[in-house]
C-alpha cells in the first residue's frame, strides 16, 4: 500500500506540518547556507504576490526618483534662462 504523504508521520517523506521545511532546512545546513524561512516560501512559490508586489514597489520608487531628477533639471534650466535675462536687461540698462 502507498503511504499517503499527508497522514504519514516520516519527515524525510511527509509533505504536511513543517516537515517542507525541516528538509530545506536540513539541506541548507548541509552545505552550509542560512537557514531563512522567508527564502524557503520564496523558493517555494509561496510569496509570489509578495515578491510581485516588492517589485512593483521597487520600480515606483526608481520612476519617482527619475521624475524628481527630471523636474530639478527643468528648475535649473528655468533658473538659468532667467539669470541670462536678468544679466542682459542689466547690461542693457548700464550702457
Amino acid at each position: 500500500m502507498a503511504e499517503d504523504s499527508l497522514n504519514a508521520s516520516n519527515p524525510e517523506t511527509a509533505n504536511h506540518h513543517w516537515f517542507p521545511f525541516l528538509r530545506f532546512k536540513k539541506e541548507c545546513e548541509a552545505t552550509g547556507k542560512e537557514v531563512s524561512l522567508n527564502q524557503w516560501m520564496r523558493e517555494t512559490g509561496q510569496l509570489d504576490q509578495k515578491i510581485a508586489h516588492e517589485e512593483s514597489v521597487a520600480l515606483a520608487a526608481k520612476i519617482a526618483a527619475e521624475k524628481e531628477a527630471d523636474a530639478k533639471k527643468e528648475i535649473e534650466k528655468e533658473a538659468l534662462k532667467k539669470k541670462k535675462e536678468i544679466q542682459g536687461e542689466s547690461k542693457g540698462k548700464i550702457n
